[in-house]
Parts: C-alpha cells; structure tokens; sequence
C-alpha cells in the first residue's frame, strides 16, 4: 500500500485555461442527467473521457456524444469487477457521480440507496488506496446532507455540521467522511463537492423542475387534463444550472485542495411555488393547482441556501445562468418528449 503525505497535496495552482488537457478522465454515472453534460464539457476542453454505467442503463443522453467516449458496463457495488475497470483506464482523474439520488424515494428505499451510494464511493476510495498512480477524485455530494437549518445558519456554509434527515442525506454524508478519512490516513487526493440543487434539460422524473415541466408537457400536448399534482409548495431552494454546476466541478477538479469541502450553489433560495407559477407562465394552457397529498415527504427541509464564497474563492467560479433559462429550457425539453 502506498501512502502519501495529506499536507503535501493541494490544487495545482492553475489558472484558467492553463488546464492541462487530453487527460484521462473517468465520470461514473456518465449516462445520468449531470454525467451526460459533464461529458460534454470535459470533451470541449480535450479530455479523453471514459464512462462508468449499468448494463441495463439507458445511453439516451449520451446519444450526441456516444462515439466520442469509451464507455464500460460495471456495477459499482462489485469490488472485483469496478477495481479491472480503473486500473485498465488508469485515470488522471476521476468524477464519482453514480448513486441513488432521488431524496424521494430513499424514504421507501432506504436499504438500497444506502448501500449502493456508500459501497460504490468506499470501494473507488480503496482502489486509489492501493493504486500507484496519485489519481484525484471528485466526490460529488449533496446539499441534503446538512439536513435542517436553523435561520441563524442561513447561508449554509461547509462549517455547518451533517444532520442528514433522508436517507439518501445519510448516504451522501458518509461518502463526504469517508473521501475525507482516506485523505488524512492514505492520502487518497480526494475533493468533497456538497451540491445544492440543480436542474436543467435530460433530469429525470423525480425532482421538482422535471416533475412540473414534464406536467406541464403532457398538458399541453392533450395526456393530461389541465391540472398540476403537487406537493409542499411551501420550502425554499438554492437551484442552479446544471451546465453552471458541471463548470464548478471541472474547476474544482483542477484548482480544489484535496481534502476539502466545497459548496457549490446559487447563493439564492427560491421558493417552490414560484418556481412553479413561472413554469406555468411559460404555457399558453390555462392551468390549475392542486395538492397531492402522496408527493409529500416524512421529512421535507423548510430552506436550503448555500454559501458559494469558497468555490468562488477557490476557482473563481460563479453561476452564470439565469434560472428562468433553466426552467425554460428544462420545459422545452419535455416539450420535445411529448409533443
């Protein structure tokens, strides 16, 4: 086992477009909707990119781009199979962004979501262990790890402890600890990405923005009636674009300190209410509101806004994309699906 020094590893020191290029670069979850636009980008900027899906995963989002990735078929929950898979490729660098990431349905799968999200960041984190090359990874977080903030918290920033209320929080913040214990005991270079939400074209169902544009769709092309199903219009988010979020993580990748926890977000909280009041201004369809009790959760955060000042300060990032662009191209997309 080779480990390394944790203090003789921080950012590279690159400013921007001085980022090297044509590195290996490996995105778990490729297929999914934030691992198809980060692909995107890492291509743009030169990367030979590989991919990590499922089997039986649907490459819909990588159509566009599909002959321009070597993508491989592996579980992450399989030791053996995951550990040929990275030492064939030898990354430079590494995006873990497969998991389970439905808040939603962690509360009626809890095992599952628990199990796959914690085993498939432990065993990338023990294979790196063991490697001979100093790979960087990405541990890409999420916001719901710090579970309910009291008012005086707000922004959060990466102090704030984790106090998970889902289980899919939980998951997410036991990857966060463990990225952060394999750095100090082996020196694994790992970053810890805590992201806020995000929304933007190819989401799946299962989220709030996708959920009320794919509505919205089916609406307008004559499969549903006119009247929206939702749930607690109640609770405040931090969204950004997903296209802004992928640009963070590239940055990070390159300028982020090992072993740090960075935010990445808006710095905005936008109620969901009005998220959807703009979503329905964007249709020519005269459409009703109405509360469906099944979509509400045991567990549901009043307010989630983060702090940014870090990344920013870090990498120099900053969203760049208005959020009435994102619903609006979010909307468009579903459009595409239904009409």
């Amino acid at each position: 086992m080779k480990t390394r020094s944790p203090s003789s590893l921080g950012g590279r020191g690159w400013g921007e477009g001085e980022f090297e290029s044509n590195m290996k670069v490996l995105v778990t979850g490729i297929a999914g909707f934030v691992g198809s636009h980060l692909a995107e980008l890492l291509l743009k900027k030169g990367d030979e990119v590989f991919g990590i899906c499922l089997a039986c995963e649907s490459l819909e989002n990588l159509r566009e781009i599909k002959k321009d990735l070597d993508l491989t078929n592996c579980d992450m929950t399989d030791f053996d199979q995951l550990s040929k898979v990275v030492k064939r490729i030898n990354p430079d660098e590494i995006y873990h962004l497969a998991a389970l990431s439905s808040v939603g349905k962690s509360f009626v799968h809890p095992t599952d979501t628990i199990e796959v999200n914690i085993r498939g960041t432990l065993y990338l984190l023990e294979i790196l262990r063991n490697a001979r090359k100093e790979t960087r990874i990405l541990i890409v977080g999420s916001s719901d790890m710090y579970g309910i903030v009291k008012p005086k918290d707000i922004p959060i920033t990466e102090e704030k402890p984790l106090l998970p209320v889902s289980p899919y929080g939980s998951s997410k913040a036991m990857c966060d600890l463990l990225a952060y214990q394999y750095f100090r005991s082996y020196g694994v270079q790992a970053i810890r990405v805590r992201a806020f939400n995000h929304a933007g074209p190819r989401q799946m169902i299962g989220f709030v923005v996708p959920d009320f544009a794919s509505q919205i769709a089916k609406i307008e092309a004559g499969i549903l009636p006119p009247v929206m199903k939702v749930g607690d219009l109640s609770s405040k988010r931090d969204i950004s674009d997903v296209r802004d979020i992928v640009t963070g993580y590239r940055l990070l990748m390159k300028k982020g300190k090992t072993g740090e926890a960075y935010n990445i977000c808006s710095g905005k909280a936008y109620s969901i209410k009005n998220v959807l009041e703009v979503l329905i201004s964007l249709s020519k369809k005269k459409i009703k509101v109405k509360l469906d009790q099944k979509r509400r959760r045991p567990a549901e955060i009043p307010i989630l806004v983060g702090d940014n000042s870090k990344i920013k300060r870090t990498t120099g990032w900053k969203p760049k994309i208005p959020i009435e662009k994102t619903l609006q191209d979010t909307l468009n997309f579903w459009r595409e699906k239904y009409n």
